[in-house]
């Protein structure tokens, strides 16, 4: 069977959660930081395809009007949702951080 490809869309907010990591990350090593961030996009690129439900859904979400859904890469969940043929990344959440910070960083 064949998936039906979808557009993927970055929110600021999620954008802002990639030069987060990157600005941390590069103060260790620029190397490390554009890995992490090329693993990142890797990993949506699969949503890109057309594999939307291929992630779990967030229970930490669940009260929201939208049905969010996460992939992991290494420590992030890569938190999204669908919108008819366009994939909505809203957040890059770091699971080192308290999960009750999550819900708060989404607007529904």
């Amino acid at each position: 069977m064949e998936s039906q490809s979808l557009k993927v869309v970055w929110t600021d907010p999620a954008k802002s959660d990639l030069q987060k990591i990157y600005e941390y990350l590069s103060e260790i090593s620029v190397i490390v930081a554009e890995n992490q961030i090329y693993r990142i996009i890797d990993r949506v690129e699969l949503l890109e395809q057309g594999y939307a439900h291929i992630g779990q859904k967030e229970p930490l979400l669940k009260g929201h009007k939208n049905e969010y859904r996460y992939l992991v890469q290494d420590n992030y969940k890569l938190i999204y949702h669908q919108i008819a043929f366009e994939i909505v990344i809203d957040m890059v959440f770091d699971t080192r951080q308290n999960p009750k910070k999550l819900s708060g960083n989404i607007v529904s």
